[in-house]
């Protein structure tokens, strides 16, 4: 083999160990802009993202569209982390202020297991104030040992400004840690978040046979609307979370009939809750 072909074979192999190793394990793309990309799984909600799914080194803010699907964008919320943190083993903080609108109960460590979410993994920060929050959120981002962070915090809040979401940004983005703050029913002006997200409830799927038990909840059920995305396109979606998939999917007709209204799981119908109080 002439000292040519050598060098060309040997420039073909480092390209291949570049690209296995920008590659992620977990099957994840890399955004044509660096920094990893997660795919949410539907291909109608990944196409409207920029790099077909949600940034990772990134801030994604999350909206309830009423104070009664607070509960319903919990869930929602419990999933993008489980998306988010998938393929790894670092730990998730969840940081919230037990203030209104978040005066709804605390985490509940089952409910969130039954989303995928294993609380082992949780690390949970109780701080006395929005602006102790959005500092606890920060240097955890800039610390690089976490797959997630969470937050809770009033969007009506003066802490909660264009400044503290761009801090967050940047922190997500030096780290390639992702950030989801969750900011109630009312959200916040001003943010520097790459994608925000209003939910709302949908009706659950119930698990087949199980009438006798009142009727089990399968997969919960959300109406999901994409309403600012950096480089993106905003729409809406009515989806369902199958937790042991670890995915999304298109909800199917029976649950479409219910959009347009306020849905409500029906009496007897039972979920094991994601938050429950003292």
């Amino acid at each position: 083999m002439s000292q040519v072909s050598q060098q060309d074979a040997k420039a073909v192999l480092l390209a291949d160990l570049k690209a296995r190793i920008a590659k992620p394990s977990n099957g994840f793309d890399v955004a044509a802009g660096g920094g990893r990309v997660v795919p949410l799984g539907v291909d109608a909600i990944d196409a409207a993202l920029p790099g077909r799914g949600l940034k990772a080194g990134a801030l994604h803010e999350v909206t309830a569209d009423d104070y009664r699907d607070m509960g319903a964008a919990t869930g929602f919320l419990a999933a993008l982390a489980v998306r988010l943190a998938e393929g790894g083993f670092s730990p998730v903080l969840w940081c919230g202020v037990a203030q209104p609108p978040f005066d709804i109960g605390a985490l509940y460590g089952p409910g969130l297991a039954s989303f995928g979410l294993d609380p082992a993994r949780l690390v949970l920060v109780h701080p006395a104030s929005a602006t102790d929050c959005l500092w606890a959120m920060e240097e955890t981002l800039r610390s690089g040992a976490f797959a997630v962070v969470v937050g809770e915090i009033d969007g009506r809040v003066s802490a909660l400004d264009l400044t503290a979401t761009r801090r967050l940004q940047l922190a997500a983005e030096e780290k390639g840690v992702p950030a989801l703050l969750f900011t109630g029913h009312e959200g916040g002006a001003a943010s520097a978040a790459a994608t925000r997200w209003r939910v709302s409830a949908l009706p659950s799927s119930l698990i087949p046979d199980t009438d006798k038990f009142g009727g089990l909840i399968e997969a919960p059920g959300w109406r999901m609307a994409l309403t600012r995305s950096r480089g993106g396109v905003p729409g809406a979606w009515n989806v369902t979370w199958h937790a042991r998939d670890r995915r999304f999917m298109l909800a199917d007709n029976k649950m479409l009939s219910s959009a347009g209204e306020k849905p409500y799981i029906p009496a007897g119908k039972r979920a094991v809750p994601l938050r429950q109080s003292a």
